[in-house]
């Protein structure tokens, strides 16, 4: 894999205090993956774990194959980025739809990144949390039936939704779910994204929350400004037309300015990763 911006070249500039010409670019430095998503810098914000969202979009911008799936818009590439990004998470965070769209299990991690994950002091694998609004969740998933009680999933969801479940299938569907999963509720009818990654943090002492969408879920948290960075794939495809985008739902009140921090590539995708531009910064 290469990386195209920023090269050793063009940090060397910039050091120097002149502007960086990509351009000029014409000895890309080669990369491993797994290597240089683990040294980002990625610190807790205040009381709340930092906020990376992972995504994958065809060249106009479709975010899934016309399956409804990203299956169709990945590669090995992408693959391995997948999995380097992955690596670096306490908690894994993805909303009901598409955890049974893609049928999500417990996060799985080889050897080497178990090893690399313990000497940072992480534990070998990270937890998945579900967000529900209505708590409509299948039980009979490969996320609930193999998980461990050392990697629980995590349900976040709401007192509606709670007491929703409570009324259809009293306390039976209550204890069941409590078996498979630790509940974390947040918000009365609508989730509170502030309260929410508070809990992560303190009761999972998550430091880097990563979001693999789906699109209404990336939409909430952009709406409530809780994206510190988005780590985008490219896929060389062009998906046509009615394909969903990254962020779709709900508006937020001003575009959120971001920042371009680094370009890899491999294969004819691209790997970019932006970082949020902080008014207060």
């Amino acid at each position: 894999m290469r990386i195209l911006w920023p090269t050793e070249r063009s940090r060397a500039t910039e050091r120097a205090g002149n502007a960086v010409d990509t351009g000029e670019v014409d000895d890309p430095d080669e990369v491993d993956p797994a290597e240089i998503y683990a040294a980002d810098s990625r610190p807790p914000l205040g009381d709340r774990p930092w906020v990376l969202v992972n995504m994958i979009a065809s060249v106009d911008g479709a975010a899934t194959d016309p399956s409804g799936r990203t299956a169709g818009l990945g590669g090995p590439a992408d693959l391995r980025v997948f999995s380097a990004i992955r690596a670096v998470a306490d908690i894994v965070l993805a909303g009901a739809g598409t955890v049974r769209t893609e049928r999500y299990g417990p996060a799985r991690m080889p050897p080497a990144q178990e090893a690399a994950r313990r000497a940072r002091g992480q534990s070998p694998r990270p937890r998945i949390a579900v967000v529900t609004r209505s708590l409509a969740l299948d039980l009979e998933l490969p996320l609930f039936r193999e998980a461990t009680d050392e990697y629980r999933p995590i349900v976040i969801t709401t007192t509606a939704g709670l007491d929703r479940v409570r009324g259809t299938g009293g306390a039976t569907a209550t204890r069941d779910l409590a078996m498979v999963a630790e509940i974390v509720v947040a918000g009365d009818e609508s989730v509170d994204w502030g309260v929410a990654l508070r809990a992560l943090r303190t009761t999972a002492r998550a430091g880097v929350v990563l979001v693999e969408g789906g699109p209404n879920t990336n939409a909430q948290l952009v709406a409530a400004d809780l994206v510190d960075e988005l780590c985008l794939t490219v896929a060389p495809q062009l998906a046509g037309a009615d394909g969903l985008r990254i962020v779709a739902g709900i508006g937020s009140e001003a575009p959120r300015r971001v920042a371009l921090d680094r370009v890899l590539t491999e294969d004819d995708y691209l790997f970019l990763r932006y970082l949020r531009v902080r008014d207060d910064a």
